[in-house]
């Protein structure tokens, strides 16, 4: 009896705990498990901060005018003009430093390399084989940059000052020559416009556009035997336009709030 009573109860155990599955499989049917959505990497901000260097080449067009101020051409009066127009090439290096933040960039850069500047003309109203011009040679500048980035793209500005190595050429034949003073470095403005692209993580290339303008400070004065003075005041304004390429040092990428 009391054998039958166990199995009895056993019996009963064993439906209730089927009744409970069944209600839970029927649960499980009306609301069917979902998985989480796949985690989405955030996207990385490139980062254009830190320092880089570089090296840079390109074409330049340049536009002089030599003004004769006392007249030291036989054949002209006090003030003639002499114009000269000379295109061509431009090579060097840049280093710089950045700051970024967010998509906006701040920096600084100095550039410096060799003008490919040499030429000249007759002197109006020479004659006696007195040559102006432009010579080649050394130049540097030193610009501040702000910029917009788009991830590996960089959209930027820049302008600042700009030094040039003695580029007035002036020679003459004139047995009343005697003497030449000139200062020997040339300064002034430069103004321009760039993009750059980052193609690896810590290197990339760049095109840009830089205006130069050294005002008169091409100025210069001759003598003739007798000691006396002949000024000529000469300016130059310069296009150029250069290809380069860059490497950073620093973290390739800032990550995203």
């Amino acid at each position: 009896m009391k054998n039958s009573k166990l199995i009895l109860s056993a019996a009963v155990a064993i439906g209730a705990i089927m009744n409970v599955a069944a209600v839970s499989a029927a649960d499980f049917r009306a609301f069917p498990y979902t998985k989480a959505p796949p985690m989405v990497p955030i996207d990385p901000l490139i980062s254009w901060a830190g320092f880089y260097a570089g090296v840079n080449v390109g074409g330049l067009w340049a536009h002089s005018d030599i003004r004769d101020v006392d007249a030291y051409a036989s054949a002209a009066i006090p003030g003639t003009v002499t114009a000269i127009n000379r295109s061509g090439f431009l090579g060097g290096g840049q280093v710089g430093y950045n700051w970024q933040a967010s998509n906006y960039l701040f920096g600084i850069e100095v550039d410096g390399g060799y003008m490919d500047l040499g030429g000249t003309t007759p002197l109006t109203g020479t004659r006696s084989g007195t040559r102006v011009g432009l010579r080649s040679g050394a130049y540097g500048d030193f610009t501040g940059r702000v910029g917009v980035t788009f991830n590996r793209a960089l959209f930027y500005a820049k302008g600042g000052y700009a030094v040039l190595e003695d580029a007035s050429s002036f020679s003459t034949v004139s047995g009343s020559f005697s003497g030449l003073r000139k200062y020997g470095t040339d300064s002034g403005y430069t103004i321009g416009a760039g993009v750059e692209y980052k193609f690896a993580p810590n290197r990339s290339a760049k095109v840009e556009y830089l205006h130069f303008d050294f005002g008169d400070n091409l100025n210069y004065t001759v003598f003739n035997t007798g000691g006396t003075p002949f000024r000529f005041n000469q300016n130059l304004r310069m296009d150029t336009v250069k290809a380069g390429l860059n490497y950073a040092w620093g973290s390739p990428v800032i990550a995203r709030d």
